[in-house]
């Protein structure tokens, strides 16, 4: 368990000891990297993203260390609350996807796979059935045109998709 900092220049993650990146970017002096915690959950490493703060980041892993020994739930993931509904509105609302030629397309993808999988559904508990059982359906359901998607519209719906989750993920 312990703290790592992001090399700003190429972003591998290192111990707060080192002075010096691989890359060769002194990563003491920046005043801009992230912070990173590091513990163990269930046998397995991971790794958790807090940001700026060094401070944040030691608070959330003395939190971490004391909820393991008093072997209490590690509350690993504060957003996965979030619906597929407000994740699909926080991701159409940003203004590098407002600015794009080709946001009503994005947005009607999104919409058709949000519709299928359910708005109400929360962004954690999508599995690659779903997206299985949406693909499956997409291509044997009549569009508007009366006949069902080609198979590269389904894919676009969900790269699109799978691109506001992946946003998701960036911002934290």
């Amino acid at each position: 368990m312990g703290i790592l900092v992001e090399c700003p220049a190429c972003k591998i993650r290192i111990g707060l000891k080192k002075k010096e990146c691989k890359c060769g970017y002194n990563v003491q002096k920046a005043g801009y990297k992230n912070y990173w915690i590091e513990y163990y959950l269930d046998g397995k490493r991971t790794r958790e993203r807090i940001g700026r703060s060094k401070l944040a980041a030691e608070n959330r892993l003395r939190e971490i260390q004391t909820a393991t020994v008093e072997e209490r739930n590690i509350k690993k993931n504060k957003n996965a609350v979030i619906t597929i509904g407000a994740l699909r509105d926080w991701y159409l609302d940003l203004p590098e996807i407002k600015q794009k030629r080709s946001f009503k397309a994005i947005a009607n993808c999104i919409e058709i796979v949000s519709g299928h999988v359910g708005e109400k559904k929360y962004a954690s508990q999508i599995s690659p059935a779903d997206i299985q059982s949406f693909q499956r359906k997409r291509l044997s359901e009549n569009t508007l045109w009366g006949r069902p998607a080609k198979p590269a519209t389904v894919n676009r719906n969900v790269a699109n998709f799978k691109a506001m989750f992946n946003r998701a993920l960036d911002y934290g």
